[in-house]
């Protein structure tokens, strides 16, 4: 009898450990000032991704586009996109060093942009999230090309509005990889022919984007991405696992298909001392059923990798910047990117901001109408 009851003793500590969902990471989140900022008076800055370097230093991945309106001569190519806009054709992915990972941080080259060429990957380079597996590392990203087929009707008041949409609606998911951080500033990385991931027109349609990676507690890697699933009005997370950080990833779960819950731009990470998964995310809905404020930042856990739910804590952050002089509200505060020690331990929090709404700075955005990408430090996790 005394056996059992340490049989069932053990089973129900290991169970409780597994279970631990007491992430509250709000509490985490201290005050800003402008040492915290990454921006640039000439291009629209956004998803940032950071790594540390062989080097010790920290190396950001971030998604950076001009300012201003553009003329035939810059693009001669179609569609003209001015301003904010412009992401989804002329967005590219550059890299900032740091010798702190809060910064600041000093850009030192251009890594992925249009080469002009007609592959998958023609157009705009976004969304990077850098990653290191095994001593290699791996910039994921989305890209598009253009399908003219699309939206053929282009009657005056839809026209510009379908031109983007031809351009959104081929964005698929892509890796790079390189043996030193440095291959990629040097542009010596391998890139694939072909994406990572794309719409199978079964389970997933339209469009791939938001790429999160990481290797998950059965040494398999796990991918969580948006796409478009028929019948539902938001766009959809799915899970897909592989053995490999740049092979063939197979599609396992969906993930909140209600649009209380819709989410976008997820992180993820693998917490070992709670084990089990994280990702922030941006909130999608005005419902308040997981976090009280369209846009704010959020929490979402899973035990297993596949099935997920709103975290114990879901509130990461509303849609504001906390500083000594008050609280700043924002028109966005997205793109959140988590970076953990190696026990999946929140030490920074990065996120995609704007005072006021970008798209309606004109061709020259002052400072409340530029984007940029703010450093949150965070406190130490005791729990």
């Amino acid at each position: 009898m005394h056996n059992l009851k340490l049989i069932i003793g053990f089973f129900l500590m290991h169970w409780v450990i597994s279970a631990q969902d007491n992430l509250d990471f709000k509490k985490l989140v201290g005050k800003v000032d402008s040492s915290d900022f990454f921006l640039s008076p000439d291009y629209y800055t956004w998803c940032s991704s950071v790594v540390k370097g062989e080097d010790g230093k920290y190396y950001m991945f971030y998604s950076r586009w001009s300012h201003g309106n553009r003329t035939e001569t810059d693009d001669p190519m179609n569609y003209i996109f001015n301003g904010f806009s412009g992401w989804c054709k002329y967005s590219e992915i550059a890299c900032a060093v740091a010798d702190r990972v809060d910064g600041p941080y000093k850009y030192v080259a251009t890594v992925l942009k249009s080469k002009g060429t007609n592959d998958w990957d023609k157009f705009t380079f976004h969304n990077p999230q850098i990653r290191k597996f095994n001593n290699t590392y791996y910039l994921y990203y989305i890209s598009n090309s253009y399908d003219s087929s699309l939206f053929e009707n282009d009657d005056k008041k839809t026209k510009e509005w379908k031109q983007w949409l031809k351009y959104n609606c081929t964005q698929k998911i892509g890796v790079v990889k390189a043996n030193h951080i440095s291959d990629f500033i040097n542009g010596k990385y391998t890139k694939p022919k072909v994406p990572l991931m794309q719409p199978d027109n079964v389970k997933t349609f339209e469009v791939t984007t938001n790429p999160t990676v990481i290797q998950g507690h059965d040494g398999r890697y796990y991918m969580m991405f948006k796409s478009r699933k028929p019948n539902v009005g938001n766009m959809t997370f799915w899970m897909a696992v592989s053995d490999a950080p740049d092979g063939k990833f197979t599609i396992v779960s969906d993930v909140f298909t209600n649009e209380d819950m819709a989410c976008e731009d997820p992180c993820m990470w693998y917490d070992k001392k709670r084990k089990r998964y994280y990702a922030a995310v941006k909130y999608y809905s005005n419902s308040k059923k997981l976090v009280p404020q369209f846009g704010a930042l959020a929490l979402i856990t899973s035990e297993d990798g596949v099935n997920w739910q709103g975290a114990k804590n879901p509130l990461i952050s509303l849609r504001e910047l906390k500083t000594q002089e008050g609280n700043i509200e924002l028109a966005h505060l997205e793109r959140p990117f988590v970076y953990t020690d190696d026990k999946g331990q929140p030490i920074a929090l990065f996120a995609a901001a704007s005072i006021k709404e970008p798209s309606k700075g004109g061709e020259h955005p002052t400072s409340e109408y530029n984007s940029f990408v703010v450093c949150f430090k965070l406190k130490s996790d005791k729990k």
